[in-house]
């Protein structure tokens, strides 16, 4: 099993992205924090996730991350019961759709206090508990972010706002740790089919196809956290370029993708605007290549 034994904590892990990578980790041996306010979905969560049949241990804490006193407590219980972390994701997320000039400003300053507060808060609290002390094996703190960075979104000026910040933020991270044995890295994923995106009918099949599923962002996450990546840090991860990427794996001839020497060919004969793109992170590349033999 590609992470077997390690602890990993998933904030926002009641439902949609941060539910499928809960389960997607511990059908790969992981044990599993989960957290989020709502103790009804994270309860039906951990139920899954015992159905699979994995043997991972699940620990539900419940708290908002926007609140300090509660992410603390998170971390230190989920420690309690888990020991060192491996890895964490600050998945958390919230949204709203207004216009700037009669938006809520309550509603803003929570989007704000989620989106890039409860990034901080979550890493804060999570770092005297990180398992550190093997450069050969860091720990891991990855940030679900928003194809929304470098875009403009009209009536989104709140998540617009956070999701470029937190960029900001995690990059600092990135440069003021690089001396520990942790790596920061962000997923920023296009449009996904979540409440955050389509409210009460996420889930209900009728997507347009351009919509990712929560499930198809489970390979971003499982390799950040995998031995693969130890080297890995400071990345944004297009999820738009690596979509393309896993289309072209999927289509090409069998003696096309035997290995990225192969298939490095074959993707800059394909598409070399997209090849330049993803290069930097043939590792990645690697990954899903082994995981479609």
């Amino acid at each position: 099993m590609l992470l077997k034994g390690k602890n990993i904590v998933i904030t926002g892990s009641g439902r949609g992205i941060g539910k499928e990578v809960a389960l997607a980790c511990a059908r790969e041996g992981a044990n599993i924090g989960l957290t989020s306010r709502t103790r009804e979905e994270l309860d039906n969560v951990k139920k899954e996730i015992e159905n699979i049949g994995s043997g991972a241990k699940v620990v539900i804490v419940t708290g908002d991350i926007s609140k300090y006193d509660d992410t603390e407590n998170i971390f230190k219980t989920l420690h309690n019961e888990l020991g060192p972390l491996d890895g964490v994701i600050a998945n958390a997320g919230y949204s709203r759709r207004g216009s700037s000039d009669t938006f809520e400003i309550e509603k803003f300053r929570q989007i704000l206090d989620v989106n890039i507060l409860g990034v901080y808060y979550t890493l804060r609290a999570a770092l005297p508990h990180l398992r550190k002390d093997d450069k050969k094996n860091k720990a891991r703190f990855i940030v679900t972010g928003s194809g929304v960075y470098q875009t403009v979104m009209p009536l989104f000026a709140a998540y617009t706002a956070s999701k470029w910040g937190v960029v900001g933020l995690v990059k600092a991270l990135a440069a003021e740790y690089k001396k520990e044995n942790i790596t920061f890295n962000i997923i920023l994923p296009t449009m996904v089919d979540t409440r955050l995106l389509r409210g009460r009918k996420a889930g209900d099949g009728n997507k347009d196809d351009f919509i990712m599923n929560p499930w198809d962002l489970n390979e971003y996450y499982l390799f950040l956290l995998s031995d693969e990546a130890n080297r890995i840090n400071d990345e944004l991860i297009y999820t738009q370029n690596f979509q393309q990427v896993k289309k072209i794996i999927n289509e090409a001839p069998t003696d096309k993708k035997e290995n990225w020497e192969i298939f490095q060919e074959y993707l800059e004969e394909r598409n070399v605007k997209l090849f330049n793109s993803v290069k930097k992170l043939r590792k990645f590349i690697e990954f899903l290549l082994l995981r479609r033999k």
